[in-house]
């Protein structure tokens, strides 16, 4: 009789663990940090990004807008980062390091951000390091052909846009 009472507490504290977000799916603070600093790169001036604060991990990232987590492991596995930085005309230059912190990146939207190319030692190529990046959309940027050699190197995609 004790040993199914011991089962039963077991199984009930296994269960408040996972109501309360005990499990691993919480985003990692690397990721999180790195989020941050993807939102000062885009200077989001329509507040498209709002619910990325700086709340020292009160809040999952996993949770926030653009972004999607693996269930099981917490890593970021996409984000959309579509339409964030178009709106003031203005290029930018892509620090494509930014990203590489999400090692289990598997899907990255970066269309319609008036990107022109890299910050020097920063390009595309950078992202080789994503094994499991698959599907990268670059689509309606400033960018000119010159970028075609960079994505050669991201040998594990299998959608460029």
């Amino acid at each position: 009789m004790g040993g199914s009472k011991s089962k039963l507490v077991i199984m009930f504290v296994l269960l408040l663990i996972i109501l309360e977000g005990g499990g691993s799916e919480r985003c990692l603070d690397q990721e999180r940090f790195a989020l941050l600093r993807l939102k000062l790169f885009f200077d989001d001036p329509f507040n498209s990004l709002h619910h990325w604060v700086d709340d020292e991990g009160a809040t999952d990232c996993c949770q926030w807008e653009r972004v999607e987590c693996s269930n099981t492991t917490g890593r970021v596995i996409q984000l959309d980062l579509s339409f964030i930085g178009n709106w003031d005309l203005k290029e930018r230059y892509l620090n494509a390091s930014l990203f590489t912190p999400f090692q289990q990146l598997e899907s990255l939207y970066l269309k319609y951000n008036n990107i022109a190319g890299c910050v020097e030692n920063e390009g595309i190529e950078r992202l080789s390091r994503l094994s499991n990046l698959k599907m990268l959309d670059l689509s309606e940027n400033l960018f000119n052909n010159s970028i075609l050699s960079s994505v050669a190197h991201l040998s594990s995609l299998t959608s460029l846009y």
